[in-house]
């Protein structure tokens, strides 16, 4: 069957309503010939390939594009072209899908507010004084403003969730293992993961199944499962959840109940949340200082001052330091996979606070309840909802490692429940 839309047509409607966003700064590359080329191709085509053929994909640029910037929000490297495609997009091209450009990212991938690259920031469509997250904001911008429905973006302590959080839309994050991080501009080997974003989780569902050639044999057995258990770390309502989302989140476990999922409040006493957070950056900050250390070393690289002020202390951070932290994170990591053999899912919101104002400092503890995710290679997912206010609020599932399939269906049961 054909397309209904004609995939030129879906490429001309989006240059026109892409200038609408201009001021944004959604979009850092676009390259309009080329996707007129692929979407002249997708039209001729009697039968479609996939679910996306002839979709708009926006990728963000610490992912390899053939023929497009390879910047990974550095100005430093703002002339490099990729050569060769990222396997995810090698398969995303494969299936009809059409890479419409790159989106806007932190530095390095290394803020949270899609601010500190030399793009310039990225403002949110919903409110445009709010803030679209960090450091995938452009993905989840692109998406949020109706201009794409999938985006590819990257999560080392939420940089997926927390934007998707913020605008409003679905973003996953997998296990460690589905996805190669080798080809990424990489800020952190060991956390760095790439993420799906979608308008809903059938968004997310369409992309995720093509990928499945990746990791054959690896993700668990997707069993059904009739009755729902879920755990809530009860350290989360002592002074992490601002007001408003704190009332949100009450009003979404009455509901859950409503629909006989069974709810269990306790304390996850190995997560010291605000430490293992710290942690995780300590990590991310040593790790980033290995993998940019060629224009870490540069004194006239053109790196922000944040950015060499933070690589500088985590290269500078002690050798011991380190492989306690390690050890610790590990712990955590044991402690949380032997909870999850007695329940199916952890939940909690994504962010302690919706959408802040961007005249205001990114908020320190806005990581806070994604990074377990990150430190214990467990998929995790953000799902929008809305609850008197304005601005989206967000939960978040967490299930065992490579249960990724069985996390994603439960977000279509979760994703009618928060309507």
């Amino acid at each position: 069957m054909k397309n209904k839309i004609k995939s030129v047509s879906k490429i001309l409607i989006f240059f026109q309503k892409l200038n609408t966003y201009k001021n944004n700064r959604i979009f850092v590359y676009t390259d309009k010939q080329s996707a007129l080329d692929q979407a002249n191709i997708c039209d001729q085509r009697q039968n479609t390939l996939s679910k996306i053929d002839g979709s708009l994909v926006a990728v963000k640029p610490n992912l390899k594009v053939k023929s497009f910037p390879f910047s990974g929000g550095i100005e430093e490297f703002k002339n490099i072209i990729s050569e060769f495609d990222d396997p995810i997009i090698k398969i995303i091209k494969n299936n009809g899908g059409i890479i419409i450009g790159l989106t806007n990212m932190d530095e390095a991938a290394f803020g949270g507010d899609t601010s500190s690259s030399f793009f310039g920031r990225c403002l949110n469509p919903i409110n445009e004084k709010l803030s679209v997250g960090g450091s995938s904001g452009g993905s989840a911008a692109a998406i949020s403003s109706g201009l794409v429905n999938y985006a590819l973006g990257t999560d080392t302590m939420g940089s997926v969730r927390i934007p998707a959080s913020y605008c409003g839309i679905v973003g996953f994050k997998p296990s460690s293992l589905i996805f190669n991080n080798k080809e990424l501009k990489l800020l952190s080997h060991s956390y760095d993961t790439i993420g799906l974003m979608g308008k809903n989780t059938k968004y997310i569902r369409d992309l995720f199944e093509l990928t499945k050639s990746l990791h054959k044999n690896k993700i668990k057995k997707d069993e059904a499962t009739k009755n729902i258990k879920c755990f809530i770390p009860k350290q989360i309502f002592e002074n992490e959840l601002n007001e408003d989302v704190f009332s949100g989140f009450k009003y979404i476990i009455s509901k859950m109940k409503k629909n006989n999922i069974l709810v269990e409040i306790d304390y996850l006493n190995s997560w010291k949340i605000c430490k293992h957070r710290r942690s995780l950056l300590k990590i991310v900050e040593n790790e980033g200082a290995l993998n940019l250390e060629k224009i870490l070393e540069n004194e006239q690289s053109k790196i922000s001052k944040s950015l060499r002020k933070n690589l500088l202390y985590g290269k500078n951070l002690d050798k011991k330091e380190i492989k306690q932290i390690k050890q610790d994170l590990k712990l955590l990591k044991d402690q949380i996979s032997t909870l999850l053999e007695n329940y199916d899912l952890i939940i909690m919101p994504t962010t302690p606070q919706t959408a802040f104002n961007i005249e205001k400092d990114t908020p320190e503890n806005q990581a806070n309840l994604t990074s377990v995710a990150n430190i214990c290679d467990l998929p995790s997912i953000s799902l929008p909802y809305y609850h008197k206010e304005i601005s989206p609020h967000s939960l978040q599932l967490i299930t065992s490692n490579m249960n990724d399939e069985f996390l994603l269906r439960m977000s279509s049961v979760f994703e009618k429940i928060l309507q």
